[in-house]
């Protein structure tokens, strides 16, 4: 335990304490009024002081232990950390080693195949994974550009909105929080009643694609919001004094501060697109024409739907995080 002297220097204006380690070099001051003097947070206790000497007074601070490898802290992340490994790290590896597999549930171990089924999956004329992987990519692009495009206009105006701006984060971000199982029924409702949007290949995967749009705008809307409220008031009061327009503040204020906000939500829900799987199998279930055959779709039938073809749909689900992965 190392000990450190706090002088307490009274001069003719003010009063200030100031602790010095044992070379004498200042470590820390605070002004007057003080009773407890924090030189470092959670480095040394507060001080107290005790005797009087001089002009002042001084007293005497001891280090605290070390706070980084106390076992307690370990403790309060267990239970989160072991979900995610049980339910992220360990489900990942099983899943691969049955892709390297001819596995059938029912039946338990299967043979191995080694990476056959990524063969397949990739050179089978009658392999279902590039069809759906066109259709997801498809999906993907709009989503992206449908839910960027309305969320930071949206931000820009709820920022601007001086009444009932809690009121209007609150409606946008409803539909994040709806499940997409009842988004979707609804969806379904609505346009099986208006042209038979859903009946026709031409229109059908746009069809999901605006359910995944107005799903996610909002809760997109209020990230691009806080990147907005973190942006100082006097970069735009400055480029105003020059002369700034509107969009030349867009330009070259907003969006260069936007840029990591930007780059978060665009990674984000690139993501969520590429894992699409609701929409397609509850308003479509993959048709018509499989139109909406969508990679995530296929591994949920190859592997729940169709006997003997859980190593095949494995080896789809590692195929599509490859993507992702490079993507990322």
């Amino acid at each position: 335990m190392a000990d450190f002297v706090l002088a307490l220097d009274q001069g003719t204006s003010s009063s200030r304490a100031i602790l010095f380690d044992h070379a004498g070099t200042p470590v820390a001051a605070a002004q007057q009024p003080f009773e407890q003097v924090y030189p470092r947070p959670g480095w040394v206790e507060p001080i107290e002081f005790c005797r009087e000497e001089g002009r002042g007074q001084i007293g005497v601070a001891r280090k605290l232990p070390s706070q980084r490898n106390q076992p307690v802290a370990y403790l309060y992340i267990a239970p989160a950390f072991a979900i995610v490994l049980l339910f992220s790290f360990v489900s990942m590896g099983i899943s691969f080693y049955v892709s390297l597999h001819d596995w059938d549930p029912f039946q338990g171990r299967g043979q191995f195949v080694g990476a056959a089924n990524y063969v397949r999956a990739l050179t089978d004329p009658s392999s279902p994974f590039w069809l759906a992987l066109r259709n997801t990519s498809l999906y993907v692009a709009m989503a992206v550009v449908g839910v960027l495009l309305p969320s930071l206009p949206l931000a820009m105006l709820c920022r601007k909105a001086r009444y009932g701006q809690s009121l209007f984060r609150t409606l946008y971000f409803l539909p994040s929080i709806t499940p997409m199982v009842v988004i979707s029924l609804v969806f379904v409702w609505l346009l099986k009643n208006w042209g038979n949007i859903l009946d026709k290949p031409s229109t059908a995967l746009m069809a999901i694609a605006l359910v995944g749009i107005w799903q996610g705008a909002g809760y997109n809307m209020l990230l691009f919001l806080a990147g907005l409220n973190d942006i100082p008031d006097v970069y735009y009061d400055a480029a105003r004094v020059d002369g700034a327009g509107k969009f030349q503040e867009f330009r070259h204020i907003t969006l260069p501060l936007l840029r990591n906000t930007l780059i978060f939500v665009t990674v984000m829900v690139v993501i969520g697109a590429f894992q699409v799987f609701t929409q397609a199998y509850i308003m479509t279930r993959g048709g018509p024409g499989r139109a909406t055959e969508v990679v995530a779709l296929q591994v949920f039938r190859n592997a729940f739907m169709y006997a003997g073809q859980m190593g095949f749909a494995s080896a789809m689900a590692w195929l599509l995080f490859a993507v992702l992965f490079v993507f990322v």
